[in-house]
């Protein structure tokens, strides 16, 4: 048995030293079928670890001693199937095995090792051969706009075997992308950056070069203009970059978030002028919307399914194809405008979701009824619909801005659509009811705004899944409404650096601590676990509103302190 598993792997055995197993795999590299790994066997043949270059890579950097024995760096529970697994199910197979092990897969899979009912290793499968067998393999991939949505989805492809190239226009961001230090927060993100640049998986550029790939992935940021129009310069300049460049037989594929009608009416036009070709017949042609969230990317981009329309059946089967090497479950709708539809459907209903309960609070504000109180009351034992809970506006660049074109065509706003802008225009009032109960609070203890000083603590659009991200956050809006009408205004988040606060023209402060007790009034805008942990706002005052906005702290215990007043989404604590 071992004989023939030489033709395949190098056999080592536990014992071995790690100097004689990489020597092995140098010296024999043209007469096994998969060079650059080394399968553990016992003297029985059952498989114990493997072993790849990269594996002796990492042993070397940590400066373990080649003369110990192959057993301590080898990976003990590699990817194995039963050998009886059909071949036509072994992709799907291996992708339910990675799930299930939780595994982030940074070292990403490339041998498939199939044991019989003994767990005796009976044969060794390139996965990336059986991928570009089933005609989504690895592949050329260019991916415009290295904005969140597009550096995440880059490195994850790349982090699946595709040679994938990152573009943008801003030099100074690929620098530091090329130097493997994302721009974004998102766990695990750093980590698979660098490995993917030090396998060469992974490249940035401003443009293509005249260079051709064979997949295009459109990400670029599609902003609302300041008619609340859908701006969608960027994504016309990339759509000239691509139609230059297309070759009979490439994909393009959309991800950015547009108006339904975009791709068929705009995009697809243009890529046939500027290339002579047809699309459907000799390009390809799907929308694949993105709906990650900030914080869960890398996770979701593995487990969420994926939606794809296709202008035609064949190009909806081609991006079905591709999208299944990242992830086993894909979704195949009717149309290019069906998916364009479903990320503005998803985005548009959780905003109306929460604009409902926010209304609601703004609603109890008048009886100075706690709104979180009150809705989870009336969803207590009642599973028939349960209400979100409220906040303090709801911020995010997604849905600030997918509402909006959800009631938009590629032209602009739609008269006969409304849902969407009454949702948004509700979720902007709650937006701006801290500075309500600001006022209110001044008022009581009759202090001027202008006179007080104000802690903003929680500065990113959301605190959990937990994020960086201030694009379209609520302390935005909240500053935007205080600057020039208080006599200090500070701010705090427990994940977002200085620097990035002074960027969006907040002042820092050092300690958390420190500013809670200086300030008259303090206003929890997100609800990240780390802005509540400072002892402070439990101190004695002489006055101080601490406003709440997400309900994380004991409204009780802080109304029992002498000078503290506690106030959230339609509550404040009753002047006595």
């Amino acid at each position: 048995m071992k004989s023939e598993l030489a033709k395949l792997a190098i056999v080592a055995s536990p014992g071995d030293s790690i100097d004689a197993t990489f020597r092995a795999m140098a010296a024999r590299s043209k007469e096994v079928a998969h060079a650059g790994l080394a399968v553990v066997l016992d003297d029985a043949g059952c498989l114990l670890g493997i072993l790849t270059d990269g594996d002796l890579r990492r042993a070397y950097s940590r400066d373990t001693p080649f003369a110990r024995p192959v057993s301590e760096i080898m990976v003990r529970e590699p990817v194995t199937l039963p050998a009886a697994t059909a071949r036509e199910n072994l992709i799907a197979e291996v992708y339910r095995r990675v799930r299930r092990a939780g595994r982030h897969s940074s070292d990403w899979i490339r041998h498939i090792l199939l044991l019989d009912e003994q767990g005796r290793l009976v044969d060794v499968i390139d996965f990336f051969d059986l991928l570009q067998n089933q005609g989504g393999g690895q592949q050329k991939v260019a991916v415009f706009g290295m904005g969140y949505v597009g550096l995440t989805l880059a490195v994850s492809l790349a982090n699946r075997g595709h040679q994938v190239t990152g573009l943008d226009i801003r030099a100074d961001l690929l620098e530091q992308l090329a130097a493997g230090k994302p721009h974004v927060h998102e766990p695990g993100l750093r980590e698979m950056l660098k490995v993917n640049l030090n396998m060469q998986q992974i490249d940035f550029d401003t443009s293509l070069g005249g260079h051709r790939q064979g997949v295009y992935i459109i990400a670029v940021g599609t902003p609302l203009n300041e008619h609340l129009r859908p701006d969608l310069t960027a994504l016309n300049s990339v759509v000239d970059a691509i139609g230059s460049l297309l070759k009979r037989g490439d994909q393009i594929m959309l991800r950015s978030t547009v108006p339904m009608g975009t791709t068929r009416r705009f995009v697809i036009p243009r890529l046939e002028m500027l290339s002579g070709l047809r699309a459907g017949e000799d390009f390809h042609v799907a929308f694949a919307p993105e709906r990650t969230i900030e914080g869960r990317a890398m996770h979701e981009l593995r487990t969420l399914p994926q939606v794809i329309g296709g202008l035609t059946p064949s190009c909806a089967r081609k991006a079905a194809q591709f999208w299944s090497t990242l992830t086993p479950s894909v979704v195949q709708v009717t149309s290019l405008e069906a998916s364009e539809l479903v990320k503005l459907a998803n985005n548009t209903f959780r905003d109306l979701s929460f604009a409902f309960a926010n209304e609601l609070a703004l609603l109890a504000d008048s009886a100075n009824v706690d709104a979180f109180d009150l809705i989870r009351a009336a969803n207590e034992g009642y599973p028939r619909n349960p209400m979100p809970l409220p906040s303090p506006g709801v911020g995010g660049y997604c849905l600030t801005k997918d509402p909006v074109l959800f009631g938009s065509g590629p032209d602009g706003p739609r008269e006969d659509v409304t849902l969407g802008r009454a949702g948004r225009a509700v979720n902007e009032r709650a937006a701006l009811y801290a500075v309500e109960v600001l006022k209110r609070f001044g008022r009581r203890i009759e202090k001027p705004l202008a006179d007080m000083s104000i802690l903003i603590v929680g500065a990113a659009f959301k605190g959990e899944p937990e994020t960086s991200d201030m694009r379209g956050a609520v302390s935005l809006d909240v500053a935007s409404a205080l600057k020039g009408r208080v006599a200090r205004l500070q701010a705090w988040d427990a994940m977002v650096i200085a620097e990035e606060l002074r960027h969006f023209g907040l002042e820092p402060v050092t300690s958390l601590d420190e500013a809670v007790t200086q300030a008259d009034a303090i206003l929890i805008l997100n609800n990240h676990r780390l802005n509540i942990t400072s002892g402070a706002y439990q101190k004695e005052a002489k006055a101080r509103l601490i406003f709440d906005g997400w309900h994380q702290l004991d409204a009780s215990e802080i109304e029992k302190i002498s000078g503290l007043t506690y106030a959230t989404m339609g509550y404040m604590t009753p002047a006595t």
